[in-house]
């Protein structure tokens, strides 16, 4: 799977990630990504946005 964004060696600050089947996630629920997308625009609630940057981990 071909990646959209960088990993990096630090975490986002201020983002929290639960999802630790993505490659960018680290124990501790931080995001490694360089930057995050969230779609879609005009989202309404929390059940209408997705983490466009999610990835899965490769094992």
């Amino acid at each position: 799977m071909e990646k959209r964004v960088q990993k990096d060696t630090n975490p986002i600050n201020r983002v929290k990630c639960v999802v630790d089947s993505c490659h960018y996630y680290e124990p501790g629920n931080h995001c490694t990504a360089e930057h995050i997308e969230i779609q879609p625009n005009g989202a309404m609630n929390t059940e209408e946005t997705d983490c466009a940057t999610f990835m899965p981990a490769m094992k």
